[in-house]
């Protein structure tokens, strides 16, 4: 299996949670396999195990990779480690793959050349966001880096902090309210894609706002909001 080509002009096509259309999501598999292809970024989910690591994943259990019913967040991330993953290839547990750190994402972006997407999930305090914000500057990809999030408040609060690094705001549904909370702390928009329109495309442009649209795995729509004029599109298997 292999990825499905589309528009080679088009720069801006983001890898969802790695190559995540062939491996396993989120795993350093998936991660290396994007890395080696064409794909500007890669995006990854994060969480904050008991002792405070960062680590990637979408979920915030293990039940759907991991067959277990282990809630993340209440785990020290040396147990997390020992519990193994579904290989998508075979369908099978493998002792090979288990949930990374951001720090091993974050190397691989940086050592492949490609874009971080790092998406903070519910539950993270602000101590647990300022340490995602020290990986990224720790690995010295501060302006490779977006952080996206359908949580408000995070974004609200690193604008403050940390307002060189890039973000988009999350939305399932594009409303007025998040629109212009976009434009007020100069924000970029993450959004489903049946949700983007050229008028919306046109307004954040207007005031150099980027627009991201997920999850698009189907090649006639990619190429038709390229032709609409997207920033970045996120796929599992489109490159």
């Amino acid at each position: 299996m292999n990825t499905v080509k589309i528009d080679k002009y088009f720069k801006g096509m983001v890898a969802h949670r790695g190559l995540s259309g062939i491996e396993t999501e989120n795993t350093i598999n998936a991660f290396v396999a994007a890395a080696n292809r064409s794909y500007f970024g890669i995006e990854c989910d994060v969480y904050a195990t008991r002792d405070g690591r960062i680590v990637v994943s979408h979920d915030d259990t293990l039940l759907r990779l991991g067959l277990l019913n282990l809630y993340i967040p209440s785990f020290r991330y040396d147990e997390l480690r020992k519990f193994s993953l579904i290989d998508r290839k075979t369908g099978n547990l493998s002792e090979n793959i288990c949930i990374p750190t951001l720090e091993e994402y974050l190397v691989i972006c940086r050592t492949y050349k490609k874009n971080a997407f790092v998406e903070l999930k519910d539950g993270l305090s602000t101590e647990n966001v300022e340490t995602v914000v020290v990986e990224i500057m720790r690995h010295k990809m501060e302006e490779k880096t977006t952080i996206i999030s359908f949580d408000e408040r995070y974004l609200a609060y690193l604008k403050k902090t940390h307002p060189s690094i890039d973000m988009m705001y999350l939305m399932d549904e594009v409303t007025e309210k998040g629109i212009e909370f976009c434009e007020k702390h100069q924000i970029g928009m993450d959004v489903h894609y049946d949700q983007v329109s050229e008028d919306l495309l046109k307004r954040a442009h207007l005031i150099g706002l980027k627009v991201a649209v997920w999850t698009v795995d189907d090649k006639m729509v990619a190429e038709k909001l390229i032709k609409m004029g997207v920033d970045f599109i996120t796929s599992n298997i489109l490159e």
